[in-house]
């Protein structure tokens, strides 16, 4: 499969919609048309573009959950009590897993049982099995916008159905989708599934509503922020070349103070850097910070803690909008209250933190931080490009299959692995075996060196066990 990152012509885009959606029968309801116009009746507090572009013109930071449940009824009690006790900004409609992998037989199966039952089943919403208008239900009921979540190698007929009933974003990728949600298909079949989401958004675009995509590259495991900003530039780029026009960088926090303000900057200073190198000046960008993923302590004393933590560090950062695990998140599928008391907690701390002006600009440990991260970041963006002759999409697959973009513990029997990352002294993340990634002797040595610092603190090696102890050390109540 031959692929590049050029706009899809209106004729090749025509004919793989009428395959789209002919992929389930809901699909036969969604119109284009009519769904910008129920876009354009909508106010623009629920347009989570416009919030957005709004909290950047007005230095603030906004609260963003991750929830979804299956039912129409159960997911408007959800989303509100979020909006109501949770005092979120924005809301997001988790598509649950089976519709993430067009599952929709048993989707709508385990749809039905919930309904029957009175109890969720999914762990998310179906937008696919309720159709356009039991999904615009939940637009109808909410004041807040609402973001489609949830990474998927084929997100098209799903994300067809959310935007038509007036979702105004989606959070999600090509390049997380391949690394992390899928075990042997090739990124140019992903790349290609999410060119024809991108496209569907430009086509909203074009229509006057604009849609927010949250870019989400790959998922850290203590990682060096590099193994993330990568992924995420190029998945900018390919939605760019689409149409989309207002696109949010997903910042994954690891702890560690100055490395994650210095990879919100530097990240948001890259990207722009490489839209307008390939003529992209319309694209508005802005910045989201949410705590990694992995283990999470089960005390909620202790969780508490960390939610506070990482919102004062997207605050501290400068990003738009924040988002958090919560409180039993550890425990079993986070709960309505669970998930309230979280973002409670995180909009107090906001709200004490927000109105201090932070200049960080010549702190000496974030400067360090940037400088040695924008190095790898033009690195490993300069080969891509190369490798693709100046195409990032063709440059992205020969990468990937070279390792020279590399990803540890993806899912992908396509990766080559060979990357991984250990925390240094101060548990900021470096590279503890580079692969195939193509960094120049400086970097090689600068990481070197930080590792050789904490190997004589601990008086030994380095080694796997101790990876393994950086990974979960946060559920441990530490850094390191």
């Amino acid at each position: 499969m031959e692929i590049s990152n050029k706009k899809w012509s209106d004729d090749l885009f025509r004919k793989e919609r009428e395959k789209v959606l002919a992929m389930w029968p809901t699909g036969e309801d969604v119109d284009l048309e009519d769904g910008a116009a129920y876009h354009h009746r909508l106010p623009d507090s629920q347009n989570a573009a416009r919030k957005v572009l709004k909290a950047r013109a007005e230095g603030k930071t906004l609260l963003c959950p991750s929830l979804g449940s299956d039912t129409v009824e159960n997911h408007k009690n959800l989303l509100l009590h979020m909006q109501k006790e949770g005092q979120a900004d924005i809301l997001t409609s988790y598509i649950d897993s089976l519709t993430r992998n067009c599952r929709f037989e048993m989707a709508s199966q385990g749809l039905m049982r919930a309904e029957a039952a009175g109890r969720p089943v999914l762990n998310g919403f179906p937008f696919v099995v309720h159709g356009v208008e039991k999904a615009r239900e939940v637009m109808d009921a909410v004041d807040l916008p609402s973001l489609l979540f949830g990474p998927t190698p084929d997100a098209r007929l799903t994300h067809e159905i959310g935007l038509a009933a007036g979702q105004s974003g989606y959070s999600g990728g090509p390049l997380i989708s391949f690394w992390n949600y899928t075990k042997n298909v090739r990124p140019e079949e992903v790349i290609q599934n999410f060119q024809y989401v991108n496209r569907l958004m430009g086509c909203y675009e074009e229509m006057g509503v604009p849609i927010l995509y949250c870019v989400s590259g790959a998922m850290p495991s203590v990682s060096p922020p590099s193994l993330m900003i990568v992924p995420e530039i190029i998945e900018v780029l390919i939605a760019a070349a689409q149409g989309v026009k207002h696109v949010q960088l997903n910042n994954w926090l690891q702890g560690h103070l100055a490395q994650d303000i210095a990879y919100i900057r530097v990240f948001k200073k890259m990207t722009d850097h490489y839209l307008k190198e390939f003529g992209f000046d319309d694209v508005e960008t802005t910045t989201y910070s949410v705590s990694p993923t992995g283990r999470f302590p089960v005390d909620e004393d202790r969780v508490y803690a960390l939610i506070s933590h990482f919102t004062m560090i997207g605050v501290m950062g400068g990003v738009q909008v924040c988002g958090s695990r919560t409180i039993d998140e550890a425990k079993h599928i986070p709960t309505p209250e669970g998930s309230a008391h979280s973002f409670r907690n995180a909009k107090m701390f906001l709200n004490m933190l927000q109105p201090q002006k932070f200049d960080l600009s010549s702190h000496s440990q974030i400067a360090v931080e940037e400088e040695i991260m924008e190095a790898e970041v033009r690195c490993l963006m300069d080969n891509v490009l190369k490798m693709g002759g100046g195409d990032v999409v063709k440059g992205t697959v020969k990468a990937i299959d070279e390792g020279v973009l590399d990803q540890p513990y993806s899912t992908s029997q396509l990766v080559k692995g060979k990357v991984l990352g250990v925390k240094d002294s101060t548990g900021a993340a470096r590279y503890f075996d580079m692969g195939n990634l193509p960094f120049t002797d400086d970097i090689l040595s600068f990481h070197r060196e930080k590792i050789a610092e904490r190997e004589k603190i601990l008086g030994e090696k380095v080694s796997y066990e101790t990876i393994i102890s950086d990974m979960t050390a946060i559920s441990s109540g530490s850094i390191l």
